[in-house]
């Protein structure tokens, strides 16, 4: 795909970035399926990776943050892609994949998020078609791709175009006000997602927050 080529091209400080946005409109799909405690944990580990671009986190904390998620849910099994414990430790796997990615930067790592997501969605889309799902990967070619996952694509687009946007200007720095904006700019798409999550939940007999 475009976006995934595109980040082996931009400056290694905005692959956090990209993970960010996969990580916001995510969102959608754990706050849908977690529990009160869940969503106020993956709440605040999503605050504090948008933070940490700009310094706004130690690296300390955020290590704390992936060993946390480690003793939470390193031990679920992870073999049944249409179970809402896949969905739900995927969802929370790309907050923790965007502090991975600012602490160890790899445009490898940071596509792992828009698989990532792209893998959920297209469960979803299956799923409200009456089919069922299939893992995304990079040399995936499939004419039939879904609602969701095209939303995805097209979101992931965004994110390239305005990180080039940026760094054509000349300005080869992160500022609070553009990352505010592209947070804001999740928002529709995350909500979008989170309306189709309740909706796989009801057919799929999940409960829900």
């Amino acid at each position: 795909m475009e976006a995934y080529a595109s980040l082996r091209e931009i400056p290694v400080e905005f692959l956090t970035i990209f993970c960010l946005t996969c990580a916001e409109r995510g969102s959608g799909v754990f706050n849908q399926l977690s529990e009160s405690e869940q969503a106020e944990w993956f709440s605040q580990v999503l605050n504090s990776a948008w933070k940490a671009p700009l310094g706004g986190a130690s690296e300390d904390e955020l290590i704390d943050i992936l060993e946390d998620f480690e003793l939470r849910y390193g031990t679920l099994a992870m073999d049944d892609p249409d179970s809402k414990e896949f969905c739900l430790v995927q969802a929370a796997t790309l907050a923790v994949n965007a502090i991975a990615v600012h602490l160890n930067p790899s445009a490898a790592r940071a596509e792992m998020s828009g698989q990532t997501l792209e893998t959920i969605l297209g469960s979803f889309d299956f799923r409200l078609n009456g089919s069922k799902s299939v893992i995304t990967r990079r040399d995936t070619q499939d004419s039939s791709i879904g609602r969701l996952q095209q939303l995805e694509q097209d979101s992931q687009k965004s994110t390239i175009e305005s990180i080039r946007a940026l760094t054509s200007q000349g300005i080869s720095g992160l500022t609070p006000a553009f990352l505010e904006d592209l947070r804001n700019s999740c928002g529709p798409a995350r909500d979008k997602i989170a309306l189709a999550t309740e909706d796989v939940a009801d057919m799929s007999g999940w409960a829900t927050s």
